[in-house]
């Protein structure tokens, strides 16, 4: 290498250019990700209702590919191994659905009805008639070390297993649905997807393991799931357990509030990232739809405005990107060597 290309290359190795440039990357790509929309309204009376989320964006399989059947196979992560993950399977279902529905395609039909059969065919039988999908790999950042519930894909699940039935009337969508639905009425430290809150209060968790993380985007998705069964059996247990849950559920939502974000649990108390915020306004704009609650409509307009004000995307930038992601540490001991090769090489020259 001459002097030249060697004095160049060292300076690049000061951090300062490739770091900020590193973070706008991910920060634009961050921004540029697709989401999830809001789908259309609906009269409350129809046989074949939307999912209140649009999907569709999965379709495009983000996360691996379709096996032989039409199911979709996760491909492994530095984090997760591969897996048939059953939350997943059943988003993937959900959005070919509301584009069945939105389209009369048959294609999609079929698509939804092969994800709500592999949900039959993949169901882990509990006691007391429970029944639901584990997630087939431990999560140590919230504390699982074995397959563990969760009360998102659960609902999700549920939604799925409730409008397959809908559609073709087989009892067996139906049994399933019933069982996965039990798990709602344990705590977590019991099997089940629900943590205690404060007496009577229960929190549905996306981590059925404590401490409990109160993930919002996974209880609220858990919720949906709960509120679509209800509508087809007017369940009474399970109509007063979605009463204690909003009840717990507003006691505790403004915790999600930092005063210029949204946060993804209450465990870490992080902020959301832009897909999550996005889609905590999304949620709580479906969940207006499904309980009326002026409260919740409120929040998502707040939250929506978030989205909008450059000193809150700023503040958000600097807590996600700059404080907590360890930039500024990372970024000095970078400093420090990259100015410490750099001195050495004007040494060495002199």
């Amino acid at each position: 290498m001459s002097s030249q290309e060697k004095s160049h290359s060292l300076w690049h190795n000061l951090p300062f250019i490739t770091s900020i440039v590193s973070v706008w990357q991910g920060w634009r790509a961050e921004q540029k990700a697709p989401r999830y929309q809001l789908a259309a309204m609906q009269d409350d009376s129809t046989e074949l209702p939307y999912y209140p989320l649009d999907m569709r964006f999965l379709l495009t399989l983000p996360l691996g590919t379709l096996d032989e059947v039409g199911v979709p196979y996760n491909a492994p992560t530095g984090k997760y191994p591969s897996a048939y993950h059953p939350t997943t399977i059943a988003q993937y279902a959900l959005a070919h659905w509301n584009i069945y529905l939105a389209t009369g395609n048959e294609k999609h039909k079929q698509a939804f009805l092969i994800q709500a059969n592999w949900l039959v065919a993949n169901e882990s039988r509990f006691a007391d008639d429970r029944g639901g999908w584990p997630i087939p790999f431990a999560l140590p950042e919230y504390f699982t070390s074995e397959p563990w519930l969760s009360a998102m894909t659960q609902g999700e699940g549920i939604s799925v297993l409730v409008r397959a039935y809908r559609l073709t009337g087989e009892e067996i969508f139906l049994n399933v649905a019933s069982r996965a639905i039990r798990t709602f009425e344990l705590d977590i430290r019991y099997g089940g997807v629900c943590a205690s809150i404060d007496g009577d209060g229960i929190f549905f968790e996306e981590v059925g393991a404590y401490p409990a993380a109160h993930i919002l985007n996974g209880s609220l998705f858990a919720l949906f799931g709960l509120y679509d069964y209800v509508a087809l059996t007017n369940d009474p247990r399970i109509t007063e357990l979605i009463k204690r849950n909003l009840k717990t559920f507003h006691a505790l939502i403004d915790a999600f509030d930092n005063g210029y974000w949204s946060r993804y649990d209450l465990l870490y108390k992080r902020p959301a990232t832009q897909f999550y915020h996005s889609l905590h306004v999304l949620q709580l704009k479906a969940l207006v739809r499904y309980s009326g609650c002026e409260h919740c409509a409120a929040l998502a307009a707040r939250w929506a405005r978030y989205q909008q004000k450059f000193m809150c995307q700023l503040r958000y930038f600097i807590d996600s990107r700059v404080i907590r992601s360890g930039f500024i540490s990372c970024w000095i001991a970078r400093y420090r060597s990259g100015l410490s090769d750099n001195l050495s090489f004007i040494l060495n020259r002199s």
